[in-house]
């Protein structure tokens, strides 16, 4: 019996010890913890963590405020890895973080809030991600970031306001940034930004809110360089924009296969610009006033880091009942 409660309080006292790691995780004593083949959200994560790498894992999704109770956490970084859903505010309220980091990673929908309220951050970075669905306000309230870059990142859909409320950055920088299928305004709000560069992209829409960005004051360095871009009449002003004293840079962007076949891969502006418009088409980006409210991160609910696991749970138990139920009938 000693023996017994010998090995509970060992137990108990080592499960409350700082120096334990979750399994499939590795700490070390300068505060980084690297975990690996992770099917979801690690539990009992050192409270005074540093960095954290998450390498080759697979999660249903995050919870609401993942990250929020680790106050000293610099870094983040996901790599190799898949994830179903970045949930509203996932990623949130960060304002500790140094340097957030995504590096070969597939994700299949980023939701409203998914990156949101991020602040005096150095370096947002984005390396080969694919996007199934990018919901509006998915990256939202980003402000006084030194470098926020997207590279080789691919969505399929893209939502209306999908970048919105970015503030005071030094610069933001969208190199081969692919999209399927998007709405016409995936900027929106955009102040204060050094130099804002995109560069080998392909939209497949006219960009209004881009146009917006353009005509601020507060953006100072715009640089369009070898993107493949929808020439339309909604797209004529890039044609007028790009000639204006602003510091604007419009090199061999070239009209993309979505244009009319008359412009398709022809440079931009090589064009007449009354080619950009048919003779009884008028322009519908309007005049950037666009009236919509932003939802607050309160407004949803939170959830669990396993939801998935929850839910097949669930549903095995009802099977369970199903067939007791039809066993029973057939005994009576």
């Amino acid at each position: 019996m000693k023996l017994l409660l010998f090995l509970i309080t060992i137990a108990t006292v080592g499960s409350q010890n700082p120096d334990e790691c979750p399994f499939m995780c590795t700490c070390t004593q300068d505060k980084k913890v690297i975990c690996k083949g992770l099917d979801r959200f690690p539990v009992g994560l050192p409270d005074d963590m540093k960095d954290i790498v998450f390498d080759v894992s697979s999660f249903n999704n995050f919870g609401k405020n993942s990250f929020q109770t680790f106050k000293n956490l610099k870094t983040i970084s996901f790599i190799n890895s898949n994830f179903t859903s970045i949930n509203p505010c996932s990623i949130s309220d960060l304002s500790n973080l140094t340097k957030l980091e995504l590096s070969n990673v597939r994700i299949d929908q980023i939701e409203t809030h998914g990156f949101s309220h991020l602040s005096q951050i150095k370096e947002i970075v984005m390396r080969k991600v694919l996007v199934q669905r990018l919901h509006k306000y998915a990256f939202n309230n980003i402000k006084h970031v030194d470098k926020f870059v997207m590279e080789i990142f691919t969505a399929g859909n893209m939502e209306n306001f999908v970048f919105h409320d970015w503030l005071n950055m030094r610069l933001v920088q969208l190199n081969k940034f692919q999209v399927l299928y998007m709405k016409s305004i995936p900027f929106k709000n955009f102040d204060a930004i050094d130099q804002f560069e995109i560069t080998e992209c392909t939209f497949p829409s006219p960009m209004c809110g881009l146009k917006d960005i353009l005509r601020n004051p507060s953006v100072k360095k715009i640089k369009l360089h070898e993107n493949a871009i929808d020439c339309s009449c909604n797209t004529k002003w890039i044609f007028e924009v790009g000639r204006s004293a602003k510091d604007f840079r419009l090199v061999n962007n070239t009209c993309s296969l979505n244009s009319p076949s008359q412009l398709a891969t022809r440079e931009v502006l090589s064009i007449n610009k009354n080619l950009f418009c048919k003779t009884d088409e008028v322009p519908t980006c309007g005049d950037g006033t666009y009236k919509t409210r932003t939802p607050s991160c309160q407004e949803f609910p939170n959830e669990s880091h396993n939801a998935g696991t929850h839910r097949h749970v669930h549903m095995y138990t009802l099977c369970i009942v199903a067939v007791l139920s039809v066993a029973s009938k057939l005994k009576g």
